[in-house]
């Protein structure tokens, strides 16, 4: 009996507990929805319009000085003059240094002699060569005699000839004691010092032009195609806000060593000098345009399965959620090819905790830009 009577008061408490959580849950909604008296989540929206967007190619590269050259000793000798420093502009043939020439003078000096004497000597041979030629049409004097002269003309020209050449490299070597710079630039690294000994293919110093850059990289397979010579490119260095122009100039037509990427060589005017060899730079490259297109950041879409959603505010300010047919991904924007029409107002932020039919406070309305 009392065993009864306890089962009794049991269900009878199950009964009140489950006529509370009844109540309960009528007053909030539902298990899980949103209460009825519940406050409007804020959010941010953007006013969808058709906009054009812009793809680019995007390549990482290392500037270089359009020429980058090593200056060497054609010569042996010591360091007697040195005129430029690091960091000076020079023009081509200026004179840069000096080594003793002494000894390369006195060359030139004994290879001048040696061209007077052969000189002299090859006027003789053509002298008795003549006089030889006459008297022997007169037979006056032998053939082999003849013959002797025509050997003796034949032998003084090349000795002349070889006096000359000696001259000439005598000069060349007295003109290589000094170092000229072969092309315009800046002086990036010089090695020697006055009274230094240098050895003949020993560097001098390094010139840099780099009034004008050149940046070699690569560019991928799918990109190759759209890429020609003379297009335009934007290039990007992190530390500049400024932006610079630039324009392709050579692309390769074989993959670079050990990559499945193609070479290409852009050049750029740099004649502030603002830029400098070595750094890194971003270049950005038009490949396509899509002409009035709806699109979006690609954080703002929710996916759900193997669903694509975005959640759209109506003039009530109710959140709808909405299926979207999705197109390309450019940059970090995709293509909304269904679903939205011009004139919604899309979620951009705010969305996570928004369900269908929520109620919202737009905070702010964002005013996306045209890709540039």
């Amino acid at each position: 009996m009392k065993r009864g009577k306890r089962i009794s008061i049991i269900i009878f408490l199950m009964i009140v507990s489950l006529i509370i959580m009844s109540a309960c849950t009528r007053q909030s909604g539902g298990f899980g929805g949103m209460k009825k008296d519940a406050a409007p989540l804020s959010v941010i929206v953007e006013v969808v319009q058709p906009r054009e967007l812009k793809e680019y190619i995007k390549i990482v590269g290392t500037l270089e000085g359009i020429t980058d050259i090593t200056l060497s000793s054609e010569v042996n000798g010591k360091i007697v003059e040195i005129y430029k420093h690091l960091g000076d502009w020079v023009n081509k043939g200026d004179a840069i240094g000096r080594i003793d020439n002494a000894d390369y003078q006195n060359m030139v000096d004994q290879a001048k002699a040696s061209l007077l004497a052969a000189e002299a000597s090859h006027e003789a041979a053509q002298l008795n060569l003549t006089t030889t030629k006459a008297l022997y049409e007169k037979d006056k004097t032998s053939k082999v005699d003849y013959l002797n002269a025509q050997i003796s003309y034949k032998s003084a020209l090349a000795s002349l000839e070889a006096a000359k050449a000696g001259l000439e490299s005598a000069k060349r070597t007295l003109n290589n004691s000094r170092f000229v710079a072969p092309v315009s630039g800046y002086i990036t690294s010089i090695t020697l010092e006055v009274g230094e000994m240098v050895a003949a293919g020993s560097p001098v110093c390094t010139i840099v032009n780099s009034k004008k850059l050149i940046i070699k990289t690569g560019i991928s397979e799918s990109d190759i195609k759209d890429v020609k010579i003379g297009q335009d490119v934007s290039i990007r260095y992190d530390n500049y806000k400024q932006e610079y122009k630039a324009k392709i100039i050579g692309i390769g037509i074989k993959p670079l060593a050990g990559t499945a990427n193609y070479p290409i060589e852009i050049e750029m005017e740099n004649p502030s000098g603002s830029l400098l060899p070595g750094m890194v730079v971003e270049g950005y490259i038009l490949a396509q345009v899509y002409e009035d297109v709806i699109y979006t950041s690609l954080n703002n879409i929710v996916e759900k399965y193997d669903d694509r959603l975005v959640y759209v505010i109506d003039d009530e300010n109710v959140a709808h959620r909405v299926m979207v047919k999705l197109g390309n991904e450019v940059d970090r924007n995709v293509i909304i090819k269904e679903g939205v029409k011009p004139g919604d107002k899309l979620v951009r932020e705010g969305y996570e905790n928004l369900q269908e039919g929520t109620k919202v406070i737009i905070k702010s309305v964002y005013q996306p830009e045209t890709s540039s």
